[in-house]
């Protein structure tokens, strides 16, 4: 039975977000002073208020030290590892996510593949202490020629990363460290390949990321709050000039007001500098700090679920079309039409988007020295969508979503350097997108089968840009696992892409010209064999019908690529 103080705080909180909606979605009309701009197509630093659906709040009994917490454990499952030019992943974390995975505290795999690529991975897992866990993981892959002009598309991979959890009676304590260094080349370049020498195009892409915390559940607290808290340090540099410092702090708890609803919260900020030299030799310093304040109030009502709030951002960018206040909603609900088989939602809310020198070059390592960036403001996005479970083992999410933005940013070439990427930004008028995703999971037995398809359609009204340049119209994948006599396993994954466009601009008319990309179907295979507990053997092939395709205008991807090693685990 409802309480009244459940009603009386659903309705201050609805009262409060109904507010976000009289925002303007006034767009800048201000012409960008920025000649090249950018914009991040995947935004990894998209911090959302945690959401609990669908399930009972219950109190967490004191958990004795020997039942500790699941620990962070670095996967042991193989996974397809490829270059910045590489498309597909190997989808094993989703496909194995209803197994029990074995525990090892030690691995290691070497392999070799085609085009002269070492492979090596290692890692440590120890969790024999009751009050502490900690891993260590390395990974080194490098090819020594490439897609085109054989050395001068080499690339490389390189990472090490470690974590450490500590458990007491004050709560969870982790610290965690990751370098990762990705080596490639600016192959994408026009001319004769025998003047051009390797090294003048050498690009080597480095990111440190450091972080500490502590945790404090409610069972740890004795009261009906849980709170978080975390430092962070991350710092991304080139080959060349480009750099970008951050620092922050990242705060989120919860209060229980009964055992169907409580009040989450959150507040991260950092302090960002990104640093660069233009082609002109002219010193590139911005200052992008910002911050995120969000509050909401979740709460189960018989077969209705409601999560209602609010967030408040500021983007202190240099830049005057990225310094301001803004206000977004944070509205999800959800009903259960018929237990464990149907239930409908609707989601409400917006976002600062954070674009960053390390989600760019993450995405895009060959970007320009002129690089600018400007983070995308999010205003609304609305999105009404089913889930469903359907005949046996089935299960179905489909959506449909339209949302819109303010500095929606887009890659493009460079017209003085056509192997590098700038980014154009739509800050004339609002951009619209329209989406429609639908995606499904099969299981049974050996069987693993998992399946997408992403659909976003863009509304520009831009003077410069006229279409979504490397956005794609569709993403479509499919991917299977299966088991044989518990010693084989086998995946399949197809990709596709759809709907890429590009833009080319003449460095002396500055005439613009779109192109459109070839559709991207690649198919990626995989097999590991399991010779004893300890021995295995796996082989990978990625593009297997050796497509010529091209995510990025001017840069094509590897053929056919073939992987094969063995591993030990003790």
């Amino acid at each position: 039975m409802t309480t009244i103080k459940q009603y009386f705080g659903l309705a201050v909180i609805m009262l409060s977000t109904a507010s976000v909606f009289g925002q303007s979605n006034q767009s800048t009309s201000q012409s960008s002073d920025l000649d090249n701009a950018e914009v991040i197509i995947e935004k990894i630093s998209n911090y959302d208020l945690p959401m609990v659906v669908g399930r009972e709040y219950e109190k967490i009994k004191r958990i004795q030290k020997n039942i500790q917490p699941t620990p962070q454990q670095y996967d042991l499952e193989l996974v397809e590892v490829e270059i910045q030019d590489s498309i597909p992943k190997q989808l094993p974390a989703v496909l194995d996510g209803h197994e029990e995975k074995t525990f090892y505290d030690k691995y290691i795999r070497l392999g070799y593949g085609n085009f002269v690529t070492p492979f090596v991975e290692a890692g440590i897992n120890n969790n024999t202490n009751p009050n502490l866990d900690f891993g260590f993981h390395l990974l080194h892959k490098s090819s020594q020629e490439g897609a085109v002009y054989r050395k001068l598309s080499a690339g490389s991979l390189n990472t090490i990363d470690g974590f450490g959890k500590y458990y007491s009676d004050y709560g969870t304590s982790s610290v965690s460290l990751n370098f990762n260094r990705v080596g490639t080349h600016f192959y994408g370049f026009e001319g004769d390949e025998t003047l051009v020498d390797q090294d003048s195009i050498k690009q080597i892409v480095s990111n440190i990321n450091f972080k500490i915390g502590h945790e404090m559940p409610s069972y740890v607290t004795g009261q009906d709050f849980s709170i978080k808290g975390d430092l962070f340090f991350d710092y991304s540099y080139d080959h060349y000039n480009a750099s970008e410092f951050e620092v922050g702090i990242d705060v989120n708890g919860d209060y229980e007001l009964d055992d169907n609803s409580k009040i989450i919260g959150e507040f991260i900020a950092a302090v960002n500098k990104y640093s660069n030299k233009t082609t002109s030799d002219i010193d590139m310093n911005q200052n992008r700090n910002w911050f995120k304040f969000g509050a909401a109030y979740e709460t189960r009502i018989d077969e209705l679920y409601i999560k209602a709030g609010a967030k408040i951002a500021y983007s202190g960018d240099t830049s005057s079309n990225d310094k301001n206040f803004y206000i977004y909603p944070d509205v999800f609900v959800e009903y259960t039409i018929e237990e464990e088989a149907l239930a409908a939602f609707l989601e409400i809310k917006g976002d600062l988007d954070l674009v960053n020198y390390k989600s760019v070059t993450t995405m895009n390592p060959w970007v320009s020295n002129n690089l600018s960036l400007l983070h995308e403001n999010r205003l609304i996005d609305i999105k009404l969508g089913v889930d469903a479970i359907v005949i046996d083992n089935i299960g179905i999410r489909g959506s449909l979503g339209y949302a819109i933005s303010q500095n929606m940013g887009f890659l493009v070439n460079d017209p003085t350097d056509v192997s590098r990427f700038d980014m154009l930004y739509a800050t004339e008028n609002n951009t619209g997108v329209f989406n429609i995703n639908v995606s499904g999971s099969w299981s049974k037995r050996e069987w693993a089968v998992t399946a997408s398809t992403d659909w976003n359609m863009y509304s520009l009204n831009d003077s410069i840009i006229q279409d979504a340049y490397h956005r794609p119209l569709a993403v479509n994948t499919i991917g299977v696992k299966y088991k044989y006599l518990s010693k084989w396993t086998f995946g399949a994954t197809i990709y596709n892409e759809i709907g890429i466009k590009a833009l080319t601009v003449n460095e002396t008319t500055l005439q613009q010209e779109t192109l459109s990309l070839p559709v991207i179907f690649d198919m990626n295979l995989s097999a590991q064999y399991a010779i004893n507990d300890n021995f295995g053997a796996f082989a990978l092939v990625n593009n297997l019908f050796s497509q010529n395709y091209q995510k990025y205008y001017r840069y094509n991807v590897k053929g056919f690529q073939l992987l094969a090693g063995v591993s030990y685990r003790f």
